[in-house]
């Protein structure tokens, strides 16, 4: 990109360096005629015109060789030193040799341009290919916004900015000084350009470029140029295919998030609807044994103590029933939305475990629970809270599922940098039509029609919580029956325990 004035600057330069050539040429010539015959002299003369033309083009190559053939003639045609012809036989070479020259150096010049053609074709095509593969990985609009200013407005010795609209079709413009809002929205409403090169406020310093899309105009592209830029009109197509390509971009990412969106929305609806389906049934199976053991409780007047004591029982049971349910609602709910947030401490795992068999049970019931935990294991850095709603979850999820004299085994041990977790049971194991990892997808269960309590979130929220961890959890068949679920969390290193002095 070159203004006029250093257009004309460099074509100066060119005669000029032109008629330098055709001076230096003479002077070989005159060396060379101690050596050659004068014949033989000419063909450095159109050597010289061929050179020019290629370095410096066509105007250039014309006057080198006008002056290839005025020196010729002026310097070893006799009489030499002056322009007069002795033999009229030298007008007819002096002619062919102009002709061949001012052919030769078009040629050759003609020659130049279309490789200079051809390469700036090569160079645009590469730009645009660059810039498209830029604009494909961008996601957002300030990744445009970026590629816009560092990498387009550069390409045209500008400076630039990327106005976009907001939400009521308002355009905003931005800090940069040289955006001028109205002009801008004038832009993009009439999806016709403003500023140099334009029938609009054609004085204007800065370039305002509406980005069409195929469907409704995304937003202005605005160039600020530098001072006595002139933008060819081989730039001029570059700068508009740019332009396409950025317009391209910005309504790709609007459909992306439109797309999102309505995933989003969908979700959302699908959520809502497995949460009602699953709440409606869940909810109402211990509502109605709570209000159904309270009317025996209101009209057994002769009831015996003991039978008070089952029915009271039974209550309690049917509320911590209801409470985990909630419980497990509320976590999943608060974990989607603000993420899963840890207290990590260093704790002992054997105290979690023995904190969790308290807190499940009501849930175990009868049920024996075998735990195998080293006494050596070493402490583990995790949130105690959220881990023993993992243990509770899968005692609660291991009762539902065995026999009443079932028993469930808990075992745990250090290998390497992590902490294996198992847990067993004497259950049925895993249902055969549903893979282990869809397990711990929300609102899965085992059993979908069953007297079973439960939506199926216990293991969606274990899930949860131990990846959080930076753990691992899947559950897996156990030989000769039930379910295994194993937990593996890394140990890190534990801090080191002073010990106290002895007195």
């Amino acid at each position: 990109m070159n203004g006029d004035r250093s257009r004309g600057g460099s074509r100066a330069a060119a005669l000029m360096l032109a008629t330098l050539a055709c001076a230096l040429t003479t002077a070989v010539a005159s060396l060379l005629l101690r050596v050659f015959d004068l014949s033989n002299v000419v063909m450095l003369f159109l050597l010289t015109v061929v050179l020019v033309a290629l370095r410096w083009g066509r105007a250039a190559g014309a006057l080198a060789a006008l002056l290839s053939v005025a020196s010729f003639d002026f310097f070893f045609v006799p009489p030499v030193m002056s322009f007069h012809v002795s033999d009229t036989q030298y007008i007819f070479t002096f002619a062919l040799m102009l002709v061949v020259a001012l052919v030769t150096g078009q040629l050759a010049a003609r020659l130049r341009a279309e490789a200079v053609t051809a390469t700036a074709g090569e160079r645009r095509a590469t730009t645009l290919a660059r810039i498209a593969r830029d604009l494909s990985a961008a996601t957002v609009h300030e990744h445009i916004d970026t590629l816009c200013v560092s990498t387009i407005a550069p390409l045209f010795a500008a400076r630039g900015a990327l106005v976009l609209p907001n939400a009521t079709d308002r355009v905003i413009a931005d800090d940069t000084g040289f955006v001028d809002a109205s002009v801008a929205q004038w832009v993009y409403d009439n999806a016709e350009g403003a500023g140099p090169g334009t029938a609009t406020l054609s004085a204007s310093g800065a370039c305002y470029l509406p980005l069409v899309a195929p469907l409704r105009t995304r937003g202005v592209l605005v160039l600020l140029p530098a001072a006595n830029t002139h933008w060819e009109p081989d730039e001029r197509r570059l700068l508009d295919a740019c332009c396409a390509l950025v317009a391209l971009a910005l309504e790709r990412i609007h459909f992306v998030d439109v797309a999102r969106e309505t995933q989003v929305r969908m979700e959302g609806e699908h959520l809502r609807n497995a949460l009602l389906a699953a709440v409606s049934h869940d909810l109402k199976t211990p509502l109605t044994a709570i209000s159904g053991l309270a009317e025996t409780l209101e009209s057994g007047n002769g009831l015996a103590a003991a039978e008070r004591d089952v029915v009271a029982r039974a209550i309690r049971h049917q509320i911590q029933q209801l409470q985990q349910l909630v419980s497990n609602l509320l976590d999943q709910a608060r974990m989607q939305n603000d993420g899963v947030r840890l207290d990590r401490q260093w704790h002992s795992l054997d105290e979690i475990v023995g904190s969790a068999l308290v807190s499940a049970h009501s849930s175990i019931g009868d049920r024996v629970v075998n735990t195998d935990i080293a006494p050596t294991l070493p402490l583990v850095e995790l949130d105690a809270i959220l881990f023993e709603r993992v243990l509770v979850n899968l005692l609660d999820n291991a009762a539902k599922y065995t026999p009443s004299d079932a028993v469930i085994w808990i075992r745990a041990a250090a290998m390497g940098s992590t902490l294996y977790v198992w847990m067993d049971d004497e259950g049925p194991g895993l249902p055969a039509d549903i893979a282990s990892g869809a397990l711990f997808e929300p609102f899965t269960r085992g059993t979908t029609e069953s007297t079973i309590s439960g939506v199926g979130l216990g293991l969606a929220l274990c899930r949860s919580i131990v990846v959080a961890h930076g753990g691992t959890i899947w559950a897996s068949q156990r030989a000769p029956h039930g379910a295994r679920f194993e937990i593996r969390l890394p140990l890190g290193t534990p801090p080191v325990i002073e010990s106290e002095p002895l007195i």
